[in-house]
């Protein structure tokens, strides 16, 4: 009887039944989505990197090499497992073409490899071994799509042509956040090449389960093993692989928490729509014999198919969704390790999702359990309050809603900014000229910038030396500090606290060597240099996502530096043009006077900067937007079109009499327009509101992991203020149009 009841109450009220079985679909699916692509990304990164046997500590060193005095220190080491002296043929990316496109402009060091013995292994699409053949090489998986290649293709490094035999996976270098690229060869190509690059070394080290990292990198520096070149660790290269698919993940959960929390208000107004349609019914249930808890029970029964019917439909929009969304993640990481407890965590999730759902169902039906028969039968309670009440929940929705669009939409724009360079630890300058892996830095650096200081096209200029220093903490430990010098008022930062090093004896820290090292403001440090030690104050902390979110600042005049005042690890110049449209000339001008220096310099203008470096988190994060940005759309209509009907159900006696008194049902309609316009105003505005503010300290938390710190969000006013709020504005007008319609099925006996 109770099936065949429920049967035809949803024959009777196919939409709202759809309705409440969408909201909890989309519930359902937004954390189920989640779950499925948190595990894909973390499952096949982890997989990855155990297939490939990733190392725990890299070195990347150009120069000379004592191997003798390498293998000495790891055999002395308890903590070292496995050690090995990986090649890398740097190549100028000019030389490089591959399918017929140039790499001259890419933003990454590119170079060539032979395949590792022991480990840090180079995987093929199906996570094997790759052996290439002569005259062959596997290009890396990341450039597949941004050149559009396929197998059977040719790279061509100068003059000389290789096939590209496939695709491969490279468990350290896969992210476009790590600043290189190996493409694997065969040994005797990369001999028969070797004239054309300039070689690098890979110094890499596993080390045994419990013992620390820092401690063994530490050791590594104070034994002045070699170093001309940036060092890595385990952890860090994960967080690089994670970070673009994970900060798209990030805001899908965010989206789905607030279409939860969406979902449980307009589902408690389907609820209440329900119980005004079926009052009588009620009644009658009740005047038969019927408890309260029987007739709830029948309700609630209703409610649980639907969420039932909603949770099937959620996992399997959940499933379709996240293949194309995964998609990237499969090509870089391959599949996920656990799939099963993936899928078990995700149905976990749906269960918990629909449990939520269903216990506010249950609270909003009791209401009912303590009235008479006919008291629900006469209809007799007041709904003034009702009314007004669901006028706000318009309002609140339409304000959630935006928020939702504008918190991955603002992200994008902001990490699309050529402004976004404060958060890598510089100020923002024009054009970028890194000098790395090469014998006289000092040298080239110097040479640079008499060059720049002529050039009459050039605003301003500042030059950057990095090195790594020993320093001395109050409580008397010791740990390497990663220090730039130079002058940081030509570009200056938002520093957090402080301010930039302006004199001898000033240095600022990041927010995570702040955080890890106890340092604030004010606090002293002691800095080897020289063979002696150098009290240094702390003046300031910033922001920092670059190497790992853990710099430091010092003031010096860079242009007067030698090897002997600072351990050289790269230089980096900031230039600025006083005539923006210079840029590509410029650079132009400058890749070319530096071509004799081969790979060792790179000249990048920052915008293509950013783009190859956050390139495919941009993607992915933009990905997000036009999601959330859809659902959003669709939330915003169903709700409106189910709280205008409510309204209309609510206030049908005051309807009819309009009816009868000759008022027509269009003019009733374009009052409910009117009541509803200012809700939706009010609801778009505190929208924007939360969407800049409260999303700003959302996505800060999510970078300030990275050690972006202090974030701030670089809006597109046209999307903020204009696309998103006008689009949102029309969609819900339309919706209320089309809840008014309800107004027509009235006639003027209903409720007289």
């Amino acid at each position: 009887m109770y099936f065949r009841m429920i049967r035809n109450d949803q024959k009777k009220n196919k939409l709202v039944s759809a309705a409440a079985c969408i909201f909890m679909a989309v519930s359902a699916a937004f954390i189920a989505l989640t779950v499925l692509l948190a595990g894909s990304l973390l499952g096949s990164i982890d997989a990855l990197m155990k297939e490939a046997k990733t190392c725990d500590f890299l070195q990347m060193h150009a120069g000379e090499l004592d191997a003798e005095a390498l293998r000495a220190f790891a055999a002395s080491r308890p903590d070292v497992e496995d050690m090995l002296i990986g090649s890398f043929l740097n190549i100028e990316n000019s030389t490089i073409t591959l399918n017929g496109r140039s790499l001259a402009d890419s933003t990454q060091d590119n170079g060539l490899c032979i395949q590792n013995e022991n480990f840090d292994h180079l995987l093929g699409t199906d996570n094997e071994l790759l052996h290439p053949g002569p005259g062959r090489v596997y290009v890396p998986v990341c450039y597949k799509s941004e050149y559009d290649l396929e197998a059977g293709q040719t790279m061509e490094i100068g003059s000389t042509a290789l096939v590209i035999e496939g695709f491969l996976r490279d468990s350290q270098m896969n992210s476009m956040m790590a600043s290189s690229k190996r493409f694997l060869v065969n040994p005797e190509d990369y001999d028969r090449l070797e004239g054309q690059g300039s070689p690098e070394y890979l110094i890499e080290f596993l080390i045994k389960d419990g013992y620390d990292i820092d401690a063994f990198a530490t050791a590594y520096t104070d034994a002045g093993l070699p170093s001309n070149g940036p060092t890595i660790t385990a952890p860090l290269i994960r967080l690089m692989n994670a970070l673009s698919d994970g900060m798209m993940i990030l805001v899908i959960f965010l989206a789905g928490i607030v279409i939860l929390a969406i979902s449980l208000i307009c589902i408690r107004y389907i609820v209440l729509t329900g119980m005004e349609k079926d009052r009588k019914e009620a009644g009658m249930l009740k005047a038969l014999g019927l408890g309260g808890k029987d007739v709830r029970k029948i309700c609630l029964l209703k409610y649980e198919l639907l969420s039932f019917a909603g949770g099937m439909i959620g996992a399997i929009a959940a499933l379709i969704i996240s293949k194309p969304l995964s998609m990237q993640m499969r090509e870089l990481y391959g599949a996920a390790g656990g799939n099963a407890w993936t899928l078990v965590f995700s149905l976990a999730g749906i269960v918990l999702t629909e449990a939520i759902v269903l216990m506010s169902i249950k609270r909003n039906l009791k209401k009912n359990d303590n009235l008479s028969a006919v008291q629900v039968i006469s209809e007799r309670e007041n709904h003034h309050g009702k009314k007004k009440d669901s006028f706000i929940w318009i309002g609140a929705v339409t304000a959630a809603a935006i928020f939702l669009i504008l918190v991955p939409v603002n992200l994008s724009s902001t990490i699309s900014s050529e402004k976004f360079v404060s958060y890598m630890g510089v100020g923002q300058s024009r054009i970028r000229m890194d000098i790395r892996q090469c014998e006289d830095i000092a040298g080239i650096s110097k040479g640079l910038t008499e060059k720049i200081k002529n050039d009459k096209r050039v605003d301003k200029y500042s030059l950057m030396q990095t090195g790594s220093f020993r320093a001395v903490l109050k409580d008397g430990s010791n740990v390497n500090l990663l220090t730039e010098m130079g002058d940081h008022e030509a570009f200056p930062l938002q520093y957090i606290e402080g301010a930039s090093p302006k004199k001898a004896g000033e240095i600022a820290l990041s927010k995570l060597n702040s955080e890890e090292l106890g340092c604030a403001v004010g606090d002293g440090i002691l800095l080897q240099r020289k063979g002696k030690e150098e009290a240094y104050t702390v003046c300031g902390i910033y922001s920092d996502i670059t190497n790992g979110g853990k710099t430091a600042k010092i003031f010096g005049d860079a242009e007067t530096l030698t090897a002997e005042d600072i351990p050289l690890m790269w230089s980096i110049i900031y230039v600025s043009l006083k005539e923006e449209g210079d840029t590509e000339a410029f650079t132009e001008e400058y890749r070319t006077y530096c071509s004799e220096y081969g790979n060792s310099v790179k000249i990048s203008d920052i915008a293509r900067y950013m783009e190859g470096t956050y390139g495919q988190t941009i993607k992915r994060i933009r990905n997000a937007a036009i999601l959330s940005f859809a659902v959003s759309c669709l939330i915003i209509f169903i709700v409106i079109v189910l709280f205008v009907r409510l309204m209309i159900w609510q206030e049908k006696s005051d309807i009819s009499l309009k009816k009868a008194l000759g008022i027509s049902s269009s003019h009733i309609r374009r009052e409910y327009l009117k009541r509803s316009f200012i809700y939706i105003v009010g609801g778009l505005a505190l929208g924007i509101l939360l969407g800049v503010f409260l999303g700003q300290q959302i996505a800060g938390m999510m970078l300030a992991s990275l050690g972006a710190a202090g974030f701030r969000f670089i809006l597109d006013w046209r999307l903020a203020f204009v696309l998103v709020p006008f689009t949102a504005f029309a969609v819900a007008l339309l919706a209320v149009r089309t809840g008014s319609r309800e107004v027509a099925s009235l006639n003027i006996r209903c409720g007289v």
